[in-house]
């Protein structure tokens, strides 16, 4: 449920109180420090006393602990907010490594998530979260976004299709949400694991209505490590790396540094402008500090920074005779910047009680050329001038007393979203004469605040040993604003500029006038319950029935950009949150523990408030708002299997129905010069978008049972997503066929398992798929088909010195 009222513009923080924000977090962590100096030296002097008395003449001596017993001195990761590597230090209390536990603690959760440990991410090749598509159950990733640094996730489902909307499918780094598409995308040098959560998330942080896709970095500790990697492939691309981490002072600071650098020559050329497009030109590196002064409290301070000069996506058309190859005048160069830092806070009150804090700061600016359409005459291009700035605080308190576990918390974003949009608009009739192809260059500002509060809670009661219920709600209060400034760039009183003309408009234009200004805010609430009873049959075996709600923020058009009348109204008219009510029923065993594992889970979303970009039937405008209802069902499993000494196999597969149940907004159609009818707007009973009905993926590696020196593995996966469409407006033009990719690996290690040496080949039948289709027309016949395409075959072998 949610309601919505008015509420006063919230003041935009001016530099100096941003600044201020952030030097009060760097204040707290300084105290954080200064009382863990304290408590370290207090802890000292302590163990000085202890000492002196055990060393007394006629002292007794005290019984030693198991830690002393074993030898084990070392200090554990915080729990859920960033990870140690696999086999750094990988025993416990409980003679469990990390990943062991963890995977353990997923098989006793009722929601339906996947472990994807590095080691099994690097035995298949993948490089970065955009690899991620069909590696677990009902995951898709849209391979057409316009820049290497964005991702998108769609879960059951639920996603978000533009890459400046709120994500669907929320990224988390070290447990801080990042608020847009735009920049989430990670590669993986120092990644220990991820974490896919199918299924609202609503006690952690930011609330995400589809799921959550969780990324934990490897944190420093006593076990010194070294990690130099590089390699080379197809079209020019290497990569180089490096990662060290390690004790400063052993048992009280740790640090670590990691350092990647990813390229790759073009894969497609523009042949207009004579340069190659789709490469990449990726840099990435984090710095991590750690504090551990006592048992009780761990500090861990992040730092990171991301450059990426990667072009955005060029477009192709299927109209052309080369569909592969870009035609647009403008080249869509791109220079991506960002820097962040988080802080995770572990301080350990009691046995019983645990307090987290996980803050962030996070910044990018992105100056680039989007290539939308592929359009010869750049129609719909636009050069961009993007800037985020963000900052989120989360508090948890997590208690475990037996028979009652609880989890409560407090949450704070605050995120300004900045935007020059240079927008060559279409206008006039629909064609591809020179002498007739009308465009309305425009410009548009648009400065975005917005704000999240939350308090929430959740409790687990074991009405049996074997009999567990947990339910939570979770209060959240959003604020939003929009201002922005819309003016022309051509002069007037048309405003309107031909082929000829057009680029010197919208490149970095200055606009001639200014027409409208509008500014607008709006505050809203959610209530998101959930509830859950699980029934732990036996120690390995599970079973569950869950409810739950998840919410999308409100907000404004983040595309308003036409200086008119009706552009300023599409400005100031917000949208209500999307609402996701989730009802699971899962099994999850590991019928022969160590060799076989299976998990299952069957589904229904229903969908309130869809939010989509279309004809608002209130006002006549195109814009994003609230255009009705649907539903998702389906069902999931995820398996893998020891099936000899040297061959593992690993299954996920998904079935998925979701349709647009009820819609609001107005139906368009046309009749095409073909005699086809095409639909320009959803209709009840269409397919939601990215929501392939079927998906699988296998893989297999064996261990080659040779004899000579070191360890030698191949392996091959193969996986299959079966036809979707790319919008509501289902039509031939927008429909992806089915699609199946085979990729292949084969390594060696050392004995020593120092040096390793690992080949891979992705899409290894070379099929380039189409992963989006933008048709335009114009008095029933196709003006462009604008298309993007999945990457050709690659081969790429590195070599790793692990110390």
């Amino acid at each position: 449920m949610h309601f919505q009222y008015g509420a006063g513009l919230p003041r935009r923080l001016s530099s100096k109180e941003y600044l201020a924000g952030y030097l009060w977090q760097t204040t707290c962590c300084a105290a954080l420090l200064v009382f863990a100096a304290s408590e370290a030296r207090g802890a000292t002097a302590r163990h000085q006393a202890d000492r002196t008395k055990r060393s007394a003449p006629g002292a007794a001596q005290a019984p030693q602990s198991r830690k002393q017993a074993t030898g084990q001195t070392s200090r554990r990761a915080p729990e859920g907010i960033g990870v140690r590597p696999e086999d750094v230090e990988s025993v416990s209390v409980q003679g469990l490594s990390r990943n062991a536990r963890r995977a353990s603690e997923l098989q006793k959760t009722p929601a339906s998530a996947s472990l994807l440990t590095a080691a099994r991410l690097e035995r298949l090749g993948v490089q970065n979260t955009r690899q991620l598509a069909r590696l677990t159950p009902n995951l898709y990733v849209p391979n057409n976004m316009p820049g290497y640094a964005v991702t998108n996730y769609f879960i059951r489902g639920i996603g978000e299709i533009d890459p400046q909307g709120e994500p669907s499918v929320g990224t988390y780094i070290d447990g801080v949400y990042l608020p847009r598409n735009m920049g989430n995308m990670q590669e993986l040098m120092d990644v220990a694991d991820m974490e896919v959560d199918r299924g609202p998330v609503i006690f952690t942080g930011h609330q995400s209505e589809g799921g959550a896709v969780r990324i934990n970095t490897i944190v420093p500790t006593n076990q010194r490590r070294f990690v130099a990697q590089t390699g080379y492939g197809t079209y020019n691309e290497y990569q180089i790396g490096v990662a060290a981490s390690g004790a400063l002072v052993r048992d009280k600071v740790y640090a670590s540094l990691a350092f990647g650098r990813h390229a790759r020559g073009g894969i497609d050329h523009n042949y207009t402008v004579g340069k190659d497009t789709n490469n990449i030109d990726y840099t990435q590196a984090r710095g991590k500090l750690r504090f551990t002064p006592n048992e009780r409290l761990d500090i861990t301070l992040s730092f990171d920074g991301t450059v990426d000069g990667s072009t955005n996506k060029g477009v192709g058309n299927l109209l052309n005779p080369y569909i592969y190859g870009n035609y647009n005048r403008l080249y869509p160069k791109n220079n991506y910047s960002e820097v962040g830092f988080i802080s995770n806070v572990r301080y350990t009150l009691s046995p019983h009680l645990s307090l987290f804090s996980i803050s962030g700061i996070r910044g990018y600016d992105d100056r680039g050329v989007y290539d939308n359409t592929g359009d010869y005459y750049s129609r719909t291009s636009q050069p961009l001038y993007y800037k985020e700035r963000m900052y989120s605080q989360e508090l948890r308190l997590r208690g475990d007393y037996g028979r009652v576990n609880f989890n409560v918390g407090a949450y704070f974003l605050y995120e300004d979203w900045f935007t020059q949009r240079w927008a060559n608009n279409a206008a006039g009739t629909g064609t591809n004469n020179p002498a007739l192809i009308r465009t309305m260059p425009v410009y548009a500002v648009i400065d975005q605040l917005n704000r999240n509060w939350a308090v929430y809670g959740d409790a687990s009661y074991h009405i049996t040993p074997k009999l567990v219920f947990t339910a939570g709600l979770r209060f959240n209060w959003e604020n939003h604003s929009n201002a922005e400034t819309l003016s022309y760039l051509a002069p007037g009183p048309s405003h309107l500029a031909m082929p000829a003309n057009n680029l010197q408009y919208i490149l970095w234009g200055v606009p001639n006038d200014q027409a409208w200004q509008v500014s607008a805010r709006q505050s809203w609430v959610q209530l998101l319950p959930k509830g859950s009873l699980s029934w732990q049959a036996r120690s390995n075996l599970m079973a569950y029935v869950s409810i739950s709600q998840g919410g999308k923020s409100a907000g404004y058009d983040f595309r308003a950009q036409t200086p008119t009348a009706s552009g300023s109204q599409q400005a100031a008219i917000a949208y209500n949150p999307e609402i996701v009510t989730t009802y699971e029923i899962g099994v999850k065993t590991d019928p022969l523990p160590g060799r076989v594992h299976f998990n299952g889970a069957l589904f229904w979303n229903q969908f309130d408030d869809i939010q989509l970009t279309t004809t608002d039937p209130t006002n006549g405008l195109s814009h994003r708002f609230n255009a009705g209802k649907g539903h998702s069902a389906g069902a999931e499993i995820e398996t893998s299997a020891k099936l000899t000494r040297d061959l593992d196999l690993h299954y996920t597969a998904s079935y998925l129905y979701a349709v647009l149940d009820t819609f609001e907004g107005t139906v368009s159609r046309t009749r095409l010069a073909s005699g086809q009818i095409y639909n320009n707007s959803p209709y009840v009973g269409a397919p939601l978008a990215y929501a392939p009905r079927f998906q699988t993926m296998g893989s297999l590696t064996y261990r080659l049972p040779v004899h000579l020196p070191g360890t030698f593995y191949v392996g091959a996966d193969v996986s299959f997503q079966s036809s979707l469409y790319t919008s509501s407006a289902a039509n031939p033009q927008t429909r992806l066929s089915p699609q199946t990719y085979v990729n292949a690996m084969a390594s060696w290690t050392s004995p020593d398992k120092r040096w390793s040496i690992q080949a891979t080949a992705r899409n290894l039948l070379d099929r380039r798929y189409l992963q989006s289709e933008t048709f335009v027309q114009g008095g029933g016949v196709p003006i462009y088909e604008s298309a993007q395409f999945a990457d050709p075959r690659t081969i790429f072998v590195s070599a790793k010195f692990t110390l």
